[in-house]
């Protein structure tokens, strides 16, 4: 009998409704019983988990952690929309069960739109074949000077790690390290530190399991991506993302946990009305599902003075 796959979210509370999205769209893609394991800021965060994810037929075991390290100086967090959870998953060591082998981090932005057990499974074959203790997507294939990377740069949104391989080879340690000596060179988070870390010495993932939201393909290879990651600043659930290509994985999804048809925020409330009236001007609201929908429940986001 096969062993159940371990799936890994990190994130705080300004994230929730992003993750259970997530998480809903992978219990009802995935062939197998997985176990979810969530490092969150909140004590209770648990109780907070709709119904529908913790009693899904695809659910093993749902484990929160409560993130305390706060002890470290996070680099390029303040005035910006990142959080210090950004950097929860640099810590896994110290919340996460040893026995377990493998683990697949998945931010919260991440939608499953099939299957993904085949090439997950895949992946780790292939790990299990090298001394690799990632398998992360390349994002650009040059050094960035500023983290002392010569190698390629990958993306961390979907990422398959090796966590035996992780502890033997003390990555919490040297992550730690890099932290502390990268400082004011950090941009990219977390992202920049585990990339400096590893200096280009990862297994490459198949891009279907991080695919860049609005990215043209051919419908032929459209039908084999799993996961599509909306990455950078125009999120589905903004009025700047929402009218982009591929939003409408990320609503299909919400309303399988929401009692709402969309998932909206405003980050800048001008701005969202501005994006707002463009759309119907240009008609590019008819590239939603329910735009009428949306247009009932866009204005009641303003008159309610809820994001």
């Amino acid at each position: 009998m096969k062993e159940n796959i371990n799936f890994l979210y990190c994130f705080d509370t300004n994230y929730n409704t992003q993750a259970f999205t997530s998480m809903i769209s992978l219990l009802n893609n995935t062939s197998r019983k997985i176990n979810i394991y969530v490092i969150h800021n909140e004590d209770n965060f648990k109780s907070k988990v709709p119904i529908q994810i913790l009693k899904h037929k695809n659910l093993v075991l749902f484990e929160s952690y409560k993130f305390k390290d706060y002890q470290y100086d996070f680099p390029n967090i303040k005035n910006v929309h990142i959080s210090v959870a950004t950097y929860f998953r640099l810590f896994i060591k110290n919340y996460l069960p040893e026995k377990e082998k493998f683990f697949v981090f998945l931010d919260p932005d991440v939608i499953c739109i099939q299957n993904p057990i085949p090439e997950i499974e895949n992946t780790i074959k292939n790990m299990n074949d090298t001394d690799f203790t990632i398998s992360a997507k390349t994002e650009h294939d040059f050094g960035v000077e500023r983290i002392n990377v010569s190698g390629n740069y990958f993306n961390a949104g979907v990422m398959v790690i090796d966590f035996a391989k992780w502890n033997h080879n003390n990555y919490h340690e040297k992550l730690i390290i890099k932290l502390e000596d990268l400082k004011k060179d950090i941009v990219e988070w977390d992202q920049d530190v585990i990339n400096s870390m590893l200096n280009g010495r990862y297994l490459e993932l198949d891009e279907v399991l991080n695919f860049k939201a609005a990215t043209k393909v051919d419908k032929a290879y459209k039908s084999k991506i799993l996961f599509i990651h909306y990455m950078g600043s125009h999120k589905p659930w903004l009025t700047s993302g929402i009218f982009q290509k591929d939003s409408n994985y990320y609503h299909k999804n919400f309303r399988k946990i929401a009692k709402k048809n969309f998932h909206i925020e405003h980050k800048w409330r001008v701005r969202s009305m501005i994006d707002f009236f463009i759309a119907i001007l240009t008609l590019r609201i008819f590239r939603i599902n329910k735009p009428f929908l949306f247009i009932f429940e866009f204005v009641g986001s303003f008159i309610n003075n809820k994001n």
